[in-house]
Parts: C-alpha cells; sequence; structure tokens
C-alpha cells in the first residue's frame, strides 16, 4: 500500500511539473515565444559591454565575480554554513570519560 501511495505521488507530481512548464498551460517564462525575446536583455548587455566594462577575455567568470559578485559571494557563505553544519552534525560525540 505504501509503496502504491508513493508511486502515485510521484505520478501527480511528475505531472503537475509537466503542466507547469507546458508553453500552453504553464509558465509563459521560457525558451521560445515572441516574450522570451524581451526578457533576454541583459544576456545581449553581457555580450556587448562585457570586455569594455570588465576586460576579461572570459565573459563566464565576468559574468559570475564581476556583475554577480555579492550573489556569488552569498552563494558561497551558504554554501559554506551548510558544510559546516552537516560535519557538526554528522562528527562522533566526545564523552567525559573517554578524553
Amino acid at each position: 500500500m505504501k509503496r502504491a501511495l508513493a508511486f502515485l505521488s510521484l505520478l501527480v507530481i511528475f505531472a503537475g511539473l509537466m503542466v507547469a512548464l507546458s508553453p500552453k498551460y504553464g509558465i509563459k517564462f521560457g525558451f521560445g515565444g515572441e516574450d522570451w525575446l524581451k526578457y533576454r536583455y541583459t544576456d545581449d548587455y553581457y555580450i556587448k559591454h562585457g570586455v569594455e566594462e570588465v576586460g576579461g577575455n572570459n565573459i563566464v567568470t565576468d559574468i559570475v565575480f564581476d556583475y554577480r559578485g555579492y550573489d556569488t559571494l552569498g552563494e558561497a557563505t551558504v554554501l559554506f554554513t551548510a558544510i559546516a553544519g552537516a560535519i557538526a552534525l554528522l562528527r562522533p560525540w566526545r564523552r567525559e570519560g573517554n578524553e
């Protein structure tokens, strides 16, 4: 019974994702369509002005480290905090008698 319920739950989640991602009924912001081009203005800006403003040769690293530097710093902070928390939770506990 639990296996059937788990399978049914996954099926409902998958169907919901398929409806949400379908271009006719779901999220309209996605690949293709006329509306997609008007939201891609930042791509053209980064490609045209990235070399002059930043001076780097690789546009990907220019975007990650210069245009989105604070975002990258925040992601690194969250990742470090998650790893430190996981290490703190998974390390073996010391008992006072074993020292």
